[in-house]
């Protein structure tokens, strides 16, 4: 049996869990109703749940002659020695990396520790409401196979005003509300930060905090910071931070994102405005690098510099980064035409969005999402495609009829 040391205490159950195998022991009648009752959550639909004994000893003779799933649920009266012998005793009959719950009689901290410190993976107490038993189950599987399929997401600029904060929240939007998959958006620019502004809210936290709450398995701080925008789309709410505040905390923020690939099949990043370290980082590992420019001179001489970087520390990868020129048409006369930039840039465009000032600065002021209106949806139609070859999806279509475009989609999709 493994013991998990690593995924935080508490778990939002936004996705569903990967394939496994769980085997419950237990008399109670109670706890084989919420057995049974998780059996029908859609989260656990690859999950095989089995009530296959009454006590350790069921297990134990179990598992002399049948190979232990993935993680092994007992419910005992009798926490003391003899118990504890049983469940070594049970350890020697298990497959490597089978993790054990135990559910108890009493709430005693100092027994929590001592059966965690002998390979327990978690210690409930009976009576177990459906709400724990889901997360526990949910923590273990996650700990011990991680979310299946999640895909990190990195928006980045390499010049301020580029408009990387309005892409991140344009590319959630679309992977939540039009292509259906659960999302979390964080916007790692600490005190920095502006994504709050567009969903309507104030900041409810910074991501020192959010991290901590992920290492110290604070659910209650973390159900604060995470505001829940749509059905699909949650929004992680820091920017708390002083402005002059150090942000340069890259191993909290490796913990955060760890916590939030656990509990969510998309993560998208927003990344203008932090410390070049966590940049550095989170383009090293991410699924998809979506590169967002201006086209200025100024601009794309940065962007040529950036895209070489992230080419470099992906090992010249270029499959998963795409390049989203910003703002066109703000200054005609000077910008640089369409068909130069490929060159000057060195990497070709996959999108270009056009310069809408009165849409953004009514996002900003009176925290209205950008595709709340006809405008901003017309405005994300070119990164629907983008955002579908990410996520592995296919692409919606809104038919013969021209008018409406995404809005059409959604309507659908919300039909």
């Amino acid at each position: 049996m493994t013991l998990d040391t690593t995924t935080p205490r508490k778990n939002a159950l936004t996705a569903m869990l990967p394939m496994a195998g769980v085997h419950v022991f237990s008399a109670e009648e109670h706890t084989q109703d919420v057995v049974a009752s998780l059996s029908g959550d859609w989260r656990f639909g690859r999950v095989t749940l089995d009530v296959k004994g009454a006590s350790i000893d069921d297990a134990i003779t179990l598992y002399e002659t049948v190979v232990s799933p993935n993680v092994i649920i007992i419910q005992t009266n009798d926490t003391g020695s003899d118990f504890k012998a049983r469940l070594a005793r049970l350890a020697e009959h298990c497959a490597e990396g089978t993790s054990a719950l135990v559910i108890g009689p009493v709430n005693d901290v100092q027994l929590y520790r001592t059966l965690t410190a002998i390979g327990v993976s978690d210690y409930l107490v009976h009576p177990v409401s459906l709400y724990d038993m889901a997360e526990a189950i949910s923590r273990t599987l996650l700990s011990m196979l991680g979310a299946t399929n999640s895909k990190l997401i990195a928006v980045v600029g390499a010049k301020g005003g580029a408009g990387t904060t309005n892409i991140a929240h344009l590319a959630a939007t679309i992977s939540a509300d039009v292509l259906g998959q659960k999302t979390v958006l964080i916007d790692a620019a600490a005190g920095h930060s502006t994504l709050w502004a567009q969903f309507g809210f104030s900041p409810t936290g910074t991501l020192v905090e959010a991290a901590k709450a992920a290492i110290d398995r604070d659910h209650d701080t973390l159900s604060r910071i995470l505001m829940a925008v749509s059905e699909n789309l949650t929004f992680l709410n820091t920017g708390a931070e002083p402005l002059l505040d150090d942000t340069s905390k890259k191993k909290l923020f490796e913990m955060l994102l760890e916590r939030m690939l656990g509990q969510y099949p998309v993560v998208i990043a927003d990344l203008s405005s932090t410390s070049p370290s966590i940049q550095a980082h989170v383009l090293a590992r991410a699924n998809h690098v979506i590169v967002t420019t201006t086209p200025t001179v100024n601009a794309l001489s940065l962007t040529r510099t950036l895209i070489k970087e992230v080419l470099s520390m992906r090992g010249q990868d270029g499959e998963a980064l795409r390049l989203v020129v910003n703002r066109r048409g703000e200054m005609p006369a000077y910008e640089v035409p369409e068909k130069d930039i490929a060159e000057a840039v060195g990497f070709p465009i996959t999108a270009t969005l056009p310069y809408a000032p009165r849409l953004f600065m009514k996002a900003e002021s009176e925290g209205a999402r950008l595709t709340d209106s006809p405008e901003g949806k017309r405005l994300a139609e070119p990164l629907q495609t983008l955002m579908a070859q990410f996520l592995g999806v296919e692409p919606a279509h809104s038919g013969p009829e021209k008018s409406g475009g995404l809005h059409n989609l959604l309507k659908r999709i919300g039909a």
